[in-house]
C-alpha cells in the first residue's frame, strides 16, 4: 500500500513525530506500507525529519516528496491542512487527520466536503469530545481513532549516545517541559509552580524548558526574570526526535519530573515519550490527560491549581521509584500493536 501524508508545517513538532512512530512501527510489524510526506512549509524541521529516517533506517517506509500525483497513492492523509482540499481530485481516498488542540485550526471541521473518506484521530476522547461536536452529523459513523503511541524499541539504536547511564548530571532535580511554548499550553502556570516550589519547598528544583515560544504570547526572558527563576532554567530549542528519549532518560536518572499544565491536547505524545522513560508526570486534569494516565490521582493536578501542583511535585519527590515504575506500567498500554490493530480497521 501506499499512501501520502500532507502536513503544514515541517516543524519538530507531534504531527511530524506521529508520521515517524508509524513508519517504525510498519517496519518492526513488517506490514507494507509505504508513506510518502508532503510538507507546504519548511519551519526548520525537514533536516531533523531526514535524519531521523536515516538513523532507524525507514528509507523504505517513509520518504519525502516536493510534488504530489495522488494517482499513485491508495489513501492521502490530511494532517488539519484544510488548505490543499482543492487540490485533491478524487476526495473519496481522503482521510482527515484531525489532531490540533486549537480551535481555530479545526474550524474547517464545520464545512468538510462530504466525500471525504473519513475522519481520524489520535485518542478516543478526543474523537468523541472534540471532533463528533464539530463535524457534521454525515460524518458521525465515518470517525476512527488511530491510537498515538512511543516506539521505546527504537531508542535503542540511540542507547550508545545515553547521557542519562552517566547518572546523576544535575545539582538540582529537573521539572521537564517539552512542547510548544504558548497560551494553549499554559506554559506560564508552569512558571508559577516552580516559583512557588522554590518558596515553600525549597530550592532543589530547576526546570528544563524544550520548545518554541509562540510568537506574541511572552518575551521568555523577561517573562523568568518577573517570576524570579531566571537563574533556575535551562531553555532549548526543539531537539531532534533521536535525542528526546536521551534527555528523558536523564531525567529519570536525576530524579526529574515531566509536568504539563496544558488547557488542550488531543493525546499528550511528550507525557507519554516521558512515561515510557519512567518519568513520573503531573499532568492538568484536561479529559486527554486522565485518559492518558487512567485517571490516577498521583499523576494529575486541577488546573490553575498552583498550590495543588507544588504539593503533587512533592509527593512524587517522595515516592519517586513506586511512581516511575507506575508511569512505564500505564505507558505500555499505548502500543505499536495497537496502532497496527486499528490501522487494519480503517481499511475494513
Amino acid at each position: 500500500m501506499k499512501i501520502l501524508n500532507i502536513y503544514k508545517w515541517a516543524t519538530v513538532g507531534g504531527v511530524e513525530r506521529v508520521i515517524l512512530n508509524r513508519a517504525c512501527a510498519f517496519k518492526k510489524h513488517g506490514v507494507n506500507v509505504r508513506q510518502d510526506v508532503y510538507f507546504l512549509h519548511d519551519s526548520g524541521g525537514l533536516k531533523y525529519f531526514r535524519k531521523f529516517i536515516e538513523i532507524c533506517g525507514l528509507e523504505q517506509w517513509v520518504h519525502i516528496v516536493t510534488k504530489i500525483n495522488e494517482k499513485v497513492y491508495d489513501r492521502i492523509f490530511i494532517f488539519d491542512t484544510p488548505e490543499v482540499f482543492d487540490f485533491v481530485s478524487d476526495r473519496s481516498k481522503v482521510v482527515i487527520e484531525c489532531h490540533s488542540p486549537y480551535k481555530e485550526s479545526r474550524a474547517y471541521l464545520k464545512s468538510l466536503p462530504g466525500e471525504m473518506k473519513c475522519i481520524a484521530s489520535p485518542s478516543q476522547i478526543f474523537l468523541e469530545s472534540v471532533v463528533r461536536r464539530e463535524v457534521s452529523s454525515d460524518f458521525h459513523d465515518r470517525l476512527h481513532v488511530l491510537p498515538n503511541f512511543h516506539m521505546n524499541d527504537f531508542s535503542e539504536t540511540m542507547a550508545e549516545n545515553d547521557i542519562g547511564g552517566q547518572g546523576k548530571i544535575w545539582g538540582k532535580k529537573p521539572i521537564c517541559y517539552i512542547g510548544r511554548i504558548d497560551s494553549m499550553k499554559n506554559t506560564k502556570e508552569l512558571f508559577d509552580v516552580l516559583a512557588q516550589l522554590r518558596k515553600t519547598v525549597g530550592d532543589e528544583y530547576f526546570l528544563l524548558l524544550v520548545g518554541d515560544v509562540r510568537p506574541h504570547y511572552m518575551d521568555l526572558r523577561e517573562t523568568l526574570r518577573k517570576y524570579q527563576i531566571d537563574d533556575r532554567v535551562a531553555y532549548f530549542r526543539p531537539i531532534p526526535y533521536e535525542k528526546v528519549d536521551v534527555l528523558l532518560s536523564a531525567v529519570r536518572h536525576n530524579s526529574g519530573i515531566f509536568v504539563s499544565p496544558s488547557q488542550g491536547e488531543s493525546f499528550g505524545l511528550s507525557a507519554l515519550e516521558a512515561m515510557c522513560n519512567g518519568v513520573p508526570v503531573l499532568l492538568s486534569d484536561i479529559d486527554c490527560h486522565k485518559s492518558l494516565v487512567s485517571d490516577e490521582r498521583s499523576f494529575i493536578y486541577s488546573l490553575g491549581n498552583v498550590s495543588q501542583a507544588v504539593q503533587e511535585i512533592g509527593n512524587i519527590s517522595k515516592d519517586y521509584e513506586a511512581l516511575s515504575v507506575r508511569a512505564e506500567q500505564l505507558a505500555q498500554k499505548h502500543t505499536s500493536a495497537a496502532f497496527i490493530e486499528a490501522w487494519g480497521r480503517l481499511f475494513i
